[in-house]
């Protein structure tokens, strides 16, 4: 116990010091564009799959069904077109969860790198076989392409979480973090534009979106095969000590300090290496808690109505097809601008204050949205579509710089090094499966109850953000070991 002591009390220090070195400086460029290159394997393309079907809705709906009426003489009714839609559409989340069900035990074996490499070549099948389906007038082409398209995109978001916060020092984990919730803004917004049918979004066009989707994994296979280190933890797990040194100077340029903490963290948290272990633990236990039901609540936030049915939201208060399609596709700048200022200020502000604000904020929009759908449905009055626009901007706005991005990263940091990658898993399966839910459960209560539909959001907001203000700590600048402690 004496060693280890001196050991703890050695390293302590050395921690103090580096945070004085590095608290006014900007990530490294190698760093940066190194975790700019990862998103490419899953967040950008979770958002771009969301996107992209919103704005063609009609074109692909028009596609699926022909093409079953042709080929199994199906004929659905109005009910049952939405029902089959909102299926094809969640079977997105569907591939998700499965993905990142299997990349927890794909990591751990592999490594992070070996994992990126893995979902970038699994996006890159399955996003041009859905433009295939096309060719080949195929509804079961396009179905599987967007399948195996979730399972890369749950696969790459495990991935570069967990990637992204074994490569960064302390002071800059939260910035690198809310990278993947950046690059999901950013798929989203290309969709966007992409999708509206002045642009791609026509009969003959729609999948070429699918083919140009890529691009960025060619980018990716590209970087991890000739640039990428292999995260340092993974490294030290397999005795690989002198490629784990390359890797800590390559991104925080802090060799000794950097591999001490590690070894210190891994020789301590062997016993919750196992989901039993996990469990039986406070500490890990209030981690994969804390972080799934973050990751459950995004689901349930009202970012899956504003992404699949945003278009229809609009013209339900008033706008037209295709000044719906606009404003959704134009509000999509508001999120990106909030995943910005996010990214920059996650590491000011701290996790627990944007995660509460967003929450509460958030329960707020939604609940002045619900009160903007009932007035205009009683009124009819043409401002109300005006003013409800600005709130879907805030909305975009508020969950892009809060819990949008924090919901990537915040399971791999609560979660000791043993642990994370299970911890992660876990908590985007059940964010994907949520988000396969929300969806199936909101289109239909709109349809019973109107504008109380939006309580399926207001109740988990409101709810969440009492159980976090109480069990989240304040995580910004805190070692594994600090905020292992403070989940006691």
């Amino acid at each position: 116990m004496k060693v280890y002591r001196i050991e703890e009390g050695t390293f302590k220090t050395s921690t103090r010091e580096r945070k004085l070195r590095t608290a006014n400086k900007m990530p490294g460029i190698r760093l940066l564009i190194t975790s700019i290159i990862s998103v490419l394997t899953g967040g950008f393309h979770f958002g771009f799959q969301v996107s992209i079907i919103n704005p063609m809705a009609d074109v692909l709906q028009m596609f699926l069904m022909k093409n079953f009426n042709s080929r199994y003489q199906m004929y659905l009714s109005e009910s049952g077109q939405a029902l089959i839609w909102s299926a094809v559409a969640g079977s997105l989340f569907i591939g998700a969860a499965f993905g990142a069900c299997f990349m927890s035990f794909f990591v751990e074996k592999y490594g992070p790198k070996k994992s990126l490499l893995l979902s970038a070549t699994i996006l890159l099948i399955g996003a041009p076989m859905s433009g295939l389906a096309h060719s080949f007038e195929s509804a079961e082409i396009f179905i599987i392409g967007r399948l195996i398209c979730g399972i890369g995109v749950g696969m790459g978001t495990t991935a570069h979480g967990i990637f992204l916060t074994e490569i960064s020092p302390v002071c800059h984990r939260g910035i690198i973090g809310s990278i993947g919730g950046f690059s999901t803004n950013i798929g989203f917004i290309m969709a966007g534009g992409l999708g509206i049918p002045l642009a791609l979004g026509t009969d003959d066009k729609w999948p070429l979106p699918y083919y140009l989707e890529s691009i960025p994994c060619l980018i990716a296979m590209t970087a991890i095969v000739f640039w990428f280190y292999d995260s340092p933890v993974y490294l030290l797990k397999t005795g690989n000590i002198a490629a784990a040194q390359a890797a800590c100077h390559a991104y925080s340029g802090n060799d000794e300090d950097s591999l001490e903490k590690i070894q210190l963290e891994l020789k301590n948290q062997q016993q919750v290496d196992t989901f039993r272990g996990i469990i039986g633990t406070a500490s890990t236990r209030n981690a994969l808690l804390l972080s799934a039901t973050l990751n459950v609540v995004v689901s349930f936030s009202g970012i899956m109505a504003v992404s699949f049915f945003g278009t229809f939201l609009l013209q339900s208060i008033g706008f037209t097809e295709t000044s719906a399609s606009l404003a959704n596709c134009l509000s999509a700048l508001s999120g990106t601008l909030g995943a910005v200022i996010g990214t920059l200020y996650v590491e000011k502000i701290g996790r627990r204050i944007l995660v509460l604000g967003s929450l509460l904020l958030l329960a707020g929009v939604n609940t002045c949205m619900m009160f903007f759908v009932y007035l205009f449905n009683t009124t009819h009055k043409l401002w109300i579509g005006w003013a409800f626009l600005i709130l879907f901007i805030l909305f975009l706005f508020l969950f892009s710089a809060g819990i949008g991005p924090t919901a990537w990263f915040l399971g791999a940091e609560l979660a000791p090094a043993a642990a994370r990658a299970k911890v992660q898993s876990f908590s985007l399966a059940a964010q994907y499966i949520c988000c396969f839910i929300s969806p199936m459960i909101y289109y239909p209560l709109y349809s019973v109850i109107g504008p109380l539909a939006f309580l399926a959001f207001i109740v988990p907001l409101t709810s969440s953000a009492i159980y976090f203000y109480n069990c989240l700590p304040e995580t910004k600048g805190k070692t594994s070991e600090e905020i292992s402690e403070l989940l006691q």
